[in-house]
Order: C-alpha cells, then structure tokens, then sequence
C-alpha cells in the first residue's frame, strides 16, 4: 500500500520509528484500519448468512479463527491504545465514564431502535398484536441495550433465513469492551494514586497481559471458548493497546518487527503450540499499529473526522441478513458488497445525527462545568 512515514529517528540498530510519533489522530491512519476491520466483520459474516453457520469462513481452517475475529482484535488492540489515550487526557473520572458512554450507547440504543420499528413495520410475519409487546419488542431491545444479548429474536423476523432469527449479532462482543474499560478504569486509577510514573506503568499491565495469554494458551478450540476464554482474548489484545499507548515512546513500528511476530504466529499455528492464540493476537496488534503508521492521504484525513467503523459494526449484520430476507438469490460475496455499501451509508447517518453529537454533549457538558470531576490523570513520567 502507497504510504510515506510521517517522521523518522535514529536508532542503535538503523532508523526507527517509534509508536508516539503516530499518536495523534493527525499523524496516523487508525480510522482507515478500524473502517478495514469493520468491512473484514461484514465480508466474514456473509458466509453464515448466505449458506448457514456451518458454511467455513475465511481463514478458520489455516488460523483457528475467522477474518472477523482478527479484525475484532484490531479494533480491541487500537481500542486499548485510545483508550488509554484518553484516561490520560480526561479531567477525571467523570469526564472518562462519560466519554466512554456516549460513545457506545446513544448509537446503540438508536440503531436497535430502528431495528425493532423495521422488523415490526416491514420484515415480520407476526401479526401486529403479537409482535408489538413488551415480551417481544420490548424484551429485544431492552436485552440487546442493556446485556449487549445476541440470543434474542423479533417475532416473525428473518424467521426463514440461512440463520433463522438472528439479528444482530456482532454486538456480543461490545460486553467484553465495557469490562475492558472498566478494568483499565480502575487499574489506572490505582496507578495514579500509587503515583507511579513512566515505564513503572507498564508492570501493571504486563501481569494482566501474562494471565490473559497464561489463559489463553490452554484455552480449546475457539469455537468451544467459554465466557472466560473470550475474556481472556479480548483483554490481550485490549491490554496490548494499552502497554503500547504506555510505551510508546519505546515501541517501533517496522516491517522487521512485523514479520517476526507473523513468522512466530505461523510457527506456533504450524506447530500446535500453547502459544498460537496469543503469538496470532500479537501479530494482529502489532500489524494495526504498522498499517496505521503510514500516511493514507485524503482517506486518513476523512476517516480521522468521520468514523464510520462502530456503525458499520453494529449495523452491517442486521443489513446483510435483511438482505437474505429480500435477495435470496444473492451469493456470499454480492451479499457483502451490496451490505458494506448500505451500512456504510447507515454509519454515516448514525456518525452524523447520532454519535458525533453525543461527542460534542459531553464536551458542551464538561466546558459549563456541569459534570463535576476531580482530576485523576495519570502521570505521564
């Protein structure tokens, strides 16, 4: 991909670019790798939607993990990052509670919304007295908002479809970001209140990231992960975020280093090591951090404006199953374009009615000094 470095230092063992220099949202192209991420969730899930879930995704057989899952770890290794980014920035506990809120829920709770208004008006084959309840439309939306449920079905909707009555299933994974949050939350708290300071931070995050892998290598085969298999993969590639935002100024970011942690991912897949979850996760973290690193012009400045990622996530699979519903001649691969076209226009509409004016309340909010927070922020050195 055509790119160029926004800056480079030198280094004992040659030039090198450490991760800091890609910090700001200005200087990186993380929006365009989690706008990637998001299609990769679209194009993996048209499969199961097309042919059912038993139809092979792309990459399960080589990497025990489908296209998806990997890019589900892109979006919690940069989640990670940012996140602790803004811990870091934030005028408190209040400000970061508030910050992460309203940029998971108000889009959520809309976009589930609507969903509930086009299956009752459009897609179901229930009658109208048997849908419109608080057992049916109520309890989907109520489980889908507030437990992130995947298991809950619209009467009547997508009731004949290859994946019969599954509506929105991507959100399951946004439970795992919450408790990720909260964990960082309080464990950065504690280190402030410990007042430790530069690389001492990263000790912290080192033993969570020993016994998320330490868990995750004796974890079985992913499709058999338990809640605290699934917790441990997400915290790894959440936590790997994290030590990097920490050490940032000490990561470099090359293709070198890349091909190592892909030629050590590869040998433990080839080997049937413990170590081939975790080695995948890396090289999965490190690899959104060195596509992020390059300059991708007019898109990177767009996407750093304008993302599109979430929506897409939490839209695509409602989209691409109504799309069953509707088209279903359609193959696997027109149901993905055809879904990523639709749901990225949907995202649009959610970033610009919905999620960047949520942003901006929390910043009205903060600015009138109408959420009061003691300041928490972490040192920095």
């Amino acid at each position: 991909m055509a790119g160029s470095r926004v800056q480079a230092t030198g280094g004992a063992g040659g030039i090198r670019f450490p991760l800091a220099l890609y910090a700001d949202k200005d200087d990186n192209s993380y929006g365009v790798v989690r706008l990637l991420a998001a299609l990769c969730v679209v194009y993996t899930h048209s499969f199961g939607v097309v042919g059912g879930w038993s139809t092979p995704e792309p990459l399960v057989a080589s990497t025990g993990m489908s296209l998806g899952a990997h890019a589900v770890h892109v979006f919690f290794a940069l989640s990670g990052f940012m996140v602790a980014a803004s811990f870091e920035r934030s005028s408190g506990v209040t400000d970061f509670v508030l910050a992460r809120t309203l940029r998971v829920m108000p889009a959520l709770i809309v976009v589930n919304l609507l969903i509930v208004v086009a299956g009752g008006l459009i897609l179901t084959n229930a009658a109208a007295a048997d849908y419109w309840t608080i057992d049916n439309a109520g309890r989907f939306f109520a489980r889908t908002v507030l437990s992130f449920s995947v298991g809950v079905p619209l009467l009547g909707v997508f009731a004949d479809n290859p994946v019969p009555g599954a509506i929105n299933i991507p959100i399951w994974t946004i439970r795992f970001e919450v408790l990720a949050y909260a964990s960082l939350l309080l464990l950065l708290t504690a280190m402030a209140l410990m007042r430790l300071r530069g690389m001492a931070r990263l000790w912290p995050v080192i033993a969570v990231l020993a016994v998320s892998a330490g868990w995750l290598g004796g974890a079985p085969d992913a499709e058999s992960f338990s809640f605290a298999d699934q917790l441990a993969r997400f915290f790894l590639a959440f936590y790997l975020g994290v030590a990097a935002w920490i050490a940032r100024d000490r990561v470099p970011v090359g293709l070198p280093i890349l091909l190592a942690t892909a030629a050590g991912a590869t040998l433990a897949l080839a080997t049937a090591s413990a170590l081939s979850y975790p080695l995948m996760i890396l090289a999965v973290a490190y690899g959104s951090f060195w596509l992020g690193s390059f300059r991708m012009g007019a898109l990177q400045r767009w996407t750093a404006r304008t993302d599109l990622s979430y929506g897409i996530y939490i839209i695509g699979f409602f989209v691409q199953q109504w799309l069953a519903w509707a088209l279903p001649g359609l193959n696997s691969y027109g149901n993905a374009g055809l879904a990523m076209l639709i749901a990225a226009g949907a995202a649009w509409l959610s970033w610009t009615f919905v999620e960047r004016p949520a942003l901006n309340l929390r910043r009205r909010l903060m600015a009138a000094g109408q959420v009061a927070s003691r300041p928490t922020a972490l040192p920095a050195e």
